[in-house]
Protein backbone atom coordinates (compact mmCIF):
# COMPACT_ATOMS: atom_id res chain seq x y z
CA UNK A 1 0.00 0.00 0.00
CA UNK A 2 1.31 3.58 -0.75
CA UNK A 3 2.40 6.06 1.81
CA UNK A 4 0.03 8.78 2.15
CA UNK A 5 0.02 11.44 0.15
CA UNK A 6 -2.17 13.98 1.48
CA UNK A 7 -2.61 17.80 0.00
CA UNK A 8 -4.92 20.32 -0.30
CA UNK A 9 -7.03 21.00 -3.28
CA UNK A 10 -5.63 24.61 -4.70
CA UNK A 11 -9.24 25.52 -5.96
CA UNK A 12 -11.99 23.39 -3.34
CA UNK A 13 -9.63 22.81 -0.94
CA UNK A 14 -10.71 19.38 0.04
CA UNK A 15 -8.89 17.32 1.45
CA UNK A 16 -6.49 14.56 -0.56
CA UNK A 17 -4.46 11.35 -0.70
CA UNK A 18 -2.77 11.28 -3.65
CA UNK A 19 -0.58 8.10 -2.35
CA UNK A 20 -1.69 6.08 -5.24
CA UNK A 21 -0.47 7.96 -8.03
CA UNK A 22 2.86 8.67 -9.95
CA UNK A 23 4.63 11.56 -8.88
CA UNK A 24 4.09 14.51 -11.28
CA UNK A 25 1.12 12.67 -12.78
CA UNK A 26 -2.03 15.34 -13.60
CA UNK A 27 -5.14 14.07 -12.01
CA UNK A 28 -8.55 15.72 -11.36
CA UNK A 29 -9.56 16.87 -8.06
CA UNK A 30 -12.47 14.21 -7.39
CA UNK A 31 -14.41 16.91 -5.51
CA UNK A 32 -14.77 19.97 -8.47
CA UNK A 33 -12.90 18.49 -10.94
CA UNK A 34 -9.97 20.60 -10.98
CA UNK A 35 -6.46 19.01 -12.34
CA UNK A 36 -4.18 18.79 -9.58
CA UNK A 37 -0.24 18.01 -10.09
CA UNK A 38 1.00 14.78 -7.77
CA UNK A 39 3.66 15.86 -5.53
CA UNK A 40 6.54 13.81 -4.74
CA UNK A 41 7.78 13.91 -1.20
CA UNK A 42 11.66 14.53 -0.64
CA UNK A 43 12.47 15.28 3.13
CA UNK A 44 10.16 17.59 4.65
CA UNK A 45 9.36 19.47 1.30
CA UNK A 46 6.39 18.44 -1.45
CA UNK A 47 8.10 18.17 -5.25
CA UNK A 48 5.71 19.91 -7.51
CA UNK A 49 7.39 20.14 -10.96
CA UNK A 50 10.85 20.26 -12.59
CA UNK A 51 11.96 23.76 -13.46
CA UNK A 52 15.49 23.02 -15.14
CA UNK A 53 18.21 20.42 -15.35
CA UNK A 54 21.97 20.98 -14.56
CA UNK A 55 24.96 18.27 -15.52
CA UNK A 56 24.46 17.04 -11.80
CA UNK A 57 21.64 18.34 -10.19
CA UNK A 58 18.07 18.90 -10.86
CA UNK A 59 15.51 21.87 -10.02
CA UNK A 60 12.39 21.36 -8.66
CA UNK A 61 9.55 23.40 -7.70
CA UNK A 62 8.46 22.24 -4.30
CA UNK A 63 6.06 23.33 -1.20
CA UNK A 64 7.18 23.32 2.64
CA UNK A 65 3.58 22.34 3.93
CA UNK A 66 5.20 23.24 7.34
CA UNK A 67 5.59 26.91 6.64
CA UNK A 68 2.74 26.82 4.02
CA UNK A 69 5.38 28.77 1.61
CA UNK A 70 6.89 27.72 -1.91
CA UNK A 71 10.53 26.94 -2.51
CA UNK A 72 12.88 25.93 -5.14
CA UNK A 73 15.48 23.01 -4.22
CA UNK A 74 18.43 21.92 -5.92
CA UNK A 75 18.60 17.97 -5.61
CA UNK A 76 22.19 16.35 -6.81
CA UNK A 77 21.66 14.20 -9.23
CA UNK A 78 24.14 10.77 -9.07
CA UNK A 79 25.46 9.04 -12.47
CA UNK A 80 24.73 5.10 -11.74
CA UNK A 81 28.09 4.55 -12.51
CA UNK A 82 29.77 6.72 -10.03
CA UNK A 83 31.23 4.68 -6.93
CA UNK A 84 30.11 5.35 -3.57
CA UNK A 85 31.95 8.04 -1.88
CA UNK A 86 32.51 7.82 1.86
CA UNK A 87 33.04 11.61 1.93
CA UNK A 88 30.60 14.16 0.83
CA UNK A 89 30.72 14.42 -2.59
CA UNK A 90 31.69 18.34 -4.69
CA UNK A 91 28.30 18.70 -5.43
CA UNK A 92 27.06 18.37 -1.75
CA UNK A 93 30.45 20.21 -1.10
CA UNK A 94 29.40 23.03 -2.99
CA UNK A 95 25.94 22.96 -2.26
CA UNK A 96 27.39 24.13 1.80
CA UNK A 97 29.49 26.54 0.01
CA UNK A 98 26.22 28.50 -1.52
CA UNK A 99 25.01 28.45 2.01
CA UNK A 100 27.72 30.07 3.66
CA UNK A 101 29.27 32.30 1.07
CA UNK A 102 25.86 33.89 0.11
CA UNK A 103 25.12 33.96 3.62
CA UNK A 104 27.62 36.37 4.53
CA UNK A 105 27.07 38.76 1.71
CA UNK A 106 24.40 41.21 3.13
CA UNK A 107 22.22 42.52 0.35
CA UNK A 108 19.13 41.96 -0.87
CA UNK A 109 20.04 40.68 -3.93
CA UNK A 110 21.39 37.72 -2.80
CA UNK A 111 19.30 34.67 -3.93
CA UNK A 112 18.14 33.84 0.02
CA UNK A 113 19.19 30.48 0.81
CA UNK A 114 16.95 28.30 3.21
CA UNK A 115 18.78 25.24 3.84
CA UNK A 116 20.86 22.33 2.49
CA UNK A 117 21.68 18.84 4.02
CA UNK A 118 21.40 15.01 2.58
CA UNK A 119 18.78 12.96 2.16
CA UNK A 120 18.13 9.81 0.58
CA UNK A 121 21.80 9.70 -0.48
CA UNK A 122 21.89 12.67 -2.31
CA UNK A 123 22.88 16.68 -1.42
CA UNK A 124 20.05 19.31 -2.01
CA UNK A 125 20.02 22.90 -1.45
CA UNK A 126 16.74 24.69 -0.83
CA UNK A 127 16.27 28.47 -2.03
CA UNK A 128 13.96 31.03 -2.59
CA UNK A 129 11.29 30.41 -5.46
CA UNK A 130 11.83 33.02 -7.99
CA UNK A 131 8.63 33.27 -9.75
CA UNK A 132 9.78 34.22 -13.07
CA UNK A 133 12.80 32.33 -13.70
CA UNK A 134 16.07 33.11 -14.79
CA UNK A 135 17.41 35.27 -18.08
CA UNK A 136 18.36 32.16 -19.68
CA UNK A 137 14.98 30.69 -20.08
CA UNK A 138 13.79 34.36 -20.98
CA UNK A 139 16.54 34.83 -23.42
CA UNK A 140 15.83 31.13 -24.98
CA UNK A 141 12.27 31.82 -25.20
CA UNK A 142 12.19 35.27 -26.49
CA UNK A 143 11.09 36.87 -22.90
CA UNK A 144 13.42 39.62 -22.95
CA UNK A 145 12.03 43.01 -22.26
CA UNK A 146 13.57 45.96 -23.86
CA UNK A 147 17.58 47.03 -23.41
CA UNK A 148 16.24 49.55 -21.08
CA UNK A 149 15.15 46.86 -18.68
CA UNK A 150 17.56 44.39 -18.96
CA UNK A 151 20.02 46.91 -18.12
CA UNK A 152 17.97 48.37 -14.83
CA UNK A 153 18.07 44.81 -14.31
CA UNK A 154 21.88 44.42 -14.71
CA UNK A 155 22.91 47.61 -12.82
CA UNK A 156 20.93 46.50 -9.63
CA UNK A 157 22.94 43.82 -9.38
CA UNK A 158 26.01 46.39 -9.22
CA UNK A 159 26.30 46.87 -5.27
CA UNK A 160 25.72 42.96 -4.91
CA UNK A 161 28.89 42.68 -6.32
CA UNK A 162 30.39 45.76 -4.70
CA UNK A 163 29.63 43.93 -1.63
CA UNK A 164 31.28 41.04 -3.22
CA UNK A 165 34.30 42.67 -3.82
CA UNK A 166 34.51 44.70 -0.29
CA UNK A 167 34.35 41.30 1.37
CA UNK A 168 37.00 39.27 -1.07
CA UNK A 169 34.41 37.26 -2.46
CA UNK A 170 34.02 36.09 -6.27
CA UNK A 171 31.51 34.31 -7.84
CA UNK A 172 33.19 32.86 -10.26
CA UNK A 173 29.80 31.49 -12.96
CA UNK A 174 27.92 35.30 -13.33
CA UNK A 175 25.35 34.00 -16.48
CA UNK A 176 22.10 34.93 -17.28
CA UNK A 177 21.24 31.19 -15.91
CA UNK A 178 22.14 32.24 -12.55
CA UNK A 179 20.42 36.08 -12.46
CA UNK A 180 16.72 35.17 -11.36
CA UNK A 181 13.64 37.44 -11.10
CA UNK A 182 10.45 37.32 -8.21
CA UNK A 183 7.26 38.08 -9.09
CA UNK A 184 7.46 41.69 -8.58
CA UNK A 185 10.50 41.40 -11.06
CA UNK A 186 13.11 42.03 -8.19
CA UNK A 187 16.71 40.95 -9.39
CA UNK A 188 18.65 38.25 -7.26
CA UNK A 189 22.28 36.47 -8.40
CA UNK A 190 22.05 32.92 -7.33
CA UNK A 191 24.08 29.58 -7.70
CA UNK A 192 26.97 30.32 -5.14
CA UNK A 193 28.57 27.05 -5.81
CA UNK A 194 31.74 28.14 -7.01
CA UNK A 195 32.20 31.22 -5.17
CA UNK A 196 35.53 31.62 -2.89
CA UNK A 197 37.00 34.05 -1.09
CA UNK A 198 40.11 35.89 -2.90
CA UNK A 199 42.22 39.24 -2.76
CA UNK A 200 42.51 41.11 -6.10
CA UNK A 201 45.65 39.64 -7.84
CA UNK A 202 45.02 36.38 -6.89
CA UNK A 203 44.65 34.22 -9.89
CA UNK A 204 45.48 30.43 -7.60
CA UNK A 205 43.12 27.55 -8.93
CA UNK A 206 39.73 28.27 -8.12
CA UNK A 207 38.38 25.70 -5.10
CA UNK A 208 36.14 24.30 -8.44
CA UNK A 209 37.38 24.39 -11.94
CA UNK A 210 33.85 24.13 -13.38
CA UNK A 211 32.76 26.84 -15.19
CA UNK A 212 30.18 27.98 -18.26
CA UNK A 213 33.41 28.25 -20.98
CA UNK A 214 31.21 30.95 -22.93
CA UNK A 215 31.31 32.94 -19.69
CA UNK A 216 35.20 32.58 -18.46
CA UNK A 217 37.35 35.08 -18.03
CA UNK A 218 41.09 34.68 -20.23
CA UNK A 219 42.71 34.34 -16.75
CA UNK A 220 40.52 31.40 -15.50
CA UNK A 221 40.76 29.50 -18.25
CA UNK A 222 45.06 29.98 -18.60
CA UNK A 223 45.37 29.37 -15.02
CA UNK A 224 42.10 28.28 -13.13
CA UNK A 225 41.37 30.77 -10.94
CA UNK A 226 40.73 34.61 -11.11
CA UNK A 227 40.10 37.77 -8.93
CA UNK A 228 36.67 39.76 -8.67
CA UNK A 229 37.57 41.38 -12.15
CA UNK A 230 36.77 37.76 -13.83
CA UNK A 231 33.29 38.33 -12.60
CA UNK A 232 32.98 41.56 -14.39
CA UNK A 233 34.61 40.08 -18.06
CA UNK A 234 31.87 37.29 -17.44
CA UNK A 235 29.25 40.13 -16.47
CA UNK A 236 30.29 41.73 -19.61
CA UNK A 237 29.28 38.91 -21.86
CA UNK A 238 26.33 38.43 -19.93
CA UNK A 239 25.41 41.83 -20.81
CA UNK A 240 26.32 41.38 -24.36
CA UNK A 241 24.25 38.74 -24.88
CA UNK A 242 21.06 39.73 -23.18
CA UNK A 243 21.60 43.02 -26.04
CA UNK A 244 22.59 40.97 -28.88
CA UNK A 245 21.67 37.67 -28.43
CA UNK A 246 25.16 36.57 -29.60
CA UNK A 247 27.69 34.95 -27.17
CA UNK A 248 30.78 37.77 -27.83
CA UNK A 249 33.61 34.93 -28.61
CA UNK A 250 31.46 32.12 -29.81
CA UNK A 251 29.75 28.80 -27.91
CA UNK A 252 32.15 26.05 -29.63
CA UNK A 253 35.62 25.22 -29.34
CA UNK A 254 38.59 23.24 -27.46
CA UNK A 255 40.26 25.13 -24.47
CA UNK A 256 43.16 26.63 -26.70
CA UNK A 257 40.60 28.14 -29.30
CA UNK A 258 38.14 29.22 -26.48
CA UNK A 259 41.71 30.92 -24.93
CA UNK A 260 43.14 32.47 -28.48
CA UNK A 261 39.60 33.96 -29.03
CA UNK A 262 39.85 36.53 -25.83
CA UNK A 263 43.45 37.45 -26.18
CA UNK A 264 42.74 38.35 -30.03
CA UNK A 265 39.58 40.63 -28.71
CA UNK A 266 37.97 38.05 -31.69
CA UNK A 267 34.32 39.82 -31.33
CA UNK A 268 31.65 42.12 -33.08
CA UNK A 269 31.10 45.89 -31.10
CA UNK A 270 28.20 45.78 -29.74
CA UNK A 271 27.21 47.99 -32.15
CA UNK A 272 27.34 46.51 -34.90
CA UNK A 273 25.07 43.91 -34.05
CA UNK A 274 22.89 46.15 -32.17
CA UNK A 275 22.51 49.45 -33.97
CA UNK A 276 20.97 51.26 -31.61
CA UNK A 277 23.67 50.72 -28.94
CA UNK A 278 25.13 54.22 -27.48
CA UNK A 279 28.57 54.48 -28.44
CA UNK A 280 29.38 54.72 -25.13
CA UNK A 281 27.68 51.25 -23.77
CA UNK A 282 29.56 49.24 -26.82
CA UNK A 283 33.00 50.73 -25.64
CA UNK A 284 31.92 49.82 -22.44
CA UNK A 285 30.82 46.53 -22.48
CA UNK A 286 34.67 46.05 -25.04
CA UNK A 287 36.56 47.23 -22.22
CA UNK A 288 35.05 44.91 -19.53
CA UNK A 289 35.31 41.82 -22.03
CA UNK A 290 39.43 43.03 -22.13
CA UNK A 291 41.79 40.24 -21.99
CA UNK A 292 43.61 41.83 -19.24
CA UNK A 293 41.97 42.09 -15.90
CA UNK A 294 43.55 45.54 -15.00
CA UNK A 295 42.10 47.19 -18.03
CA UNK A 296 38.73 46.40 -17.36
CA UNK A 297 36.64 49.42 -15.94
CA UNK A 298 35.52 48.71 -11.98
CA UNK A 299 32.04 48.06 -10.70
CA UNK A 300 31.26 51.73 -10.12
CA UNK A 301 32.35 52.78 -13.60
CA UNK A 302 30.42 50.67 -14.99
CA UNK A 303 27.22 51.43 -12.70
CA UNK A 304 28.02 54.98 -13.58
CA UNK A 305 27.58 54.28 -17.16
CA UNK A 306 24.98 51.83 -17.26
CA UNK A 307 22.87 54.22 -15.14
CA UNK A 308 23.52 57.49 -17.61
CA UNK A 309 22.49 55.08 -20.41
CA UNK A 310 19.12 54.10 -19.06
CA UNK A 311 18.23 57.48 -17.83
CA UNK A 312 19.53 59.63 -20.89
CA UNK A 313 19.38 57.42 -23.84
CA UNK A 314 15.70 55.87 -23.82
CA UNK A 315 15.02 56.54 -27.25
CA UNK A 316 18.30 55.13 -28.63
CA UNK A 317 17.45 51.41 -26.86
CA UNK A 318 14.37 51.38 -27.96
CA UNK A 319 14.19 48.76 -31.02
CA UNK A 320 13.86 49.69 -34.40
CA UNK A 321 10.16 47.71 -35.25
CA UNK A 322 11.54 48.08 -39.03
CA UNK A 323 14.82 46.81 -38.22
CA UNK A 324 15.25 42.59 -39.37
CA UNK A 325 15.44 40.21 -36.78
CA UNK A 326 18.85 38.80 -35.79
Amino acid sequence: MAEPLKINCRKCHAKLDLGDFTPFETVPCPECGAMLRVPMRFERYLLEKICGKGGNSIVYRALEPDLARRVAIKIEQKKESAEEDDGQSEIAEGFINAARISGKINHPGVLPIYNCGTFDGKAFLVMRYMEHGDLERMMRQELLPGPGKILSWINSLIPVLIECRNNNIVHHDIKPANILLTAEDDVKLGDWDIADHRTKGDFSASRSMWASPIYTSPERIFSGGEDYRGDIFSLGVTIYELLSGIAPFGLHGGTEMIYERRKDMHFQSLSALVPQTPPVLSVLVAAMLDFFPENRPDYEEISSILDSVITGSQMCLKKDPSAPEK
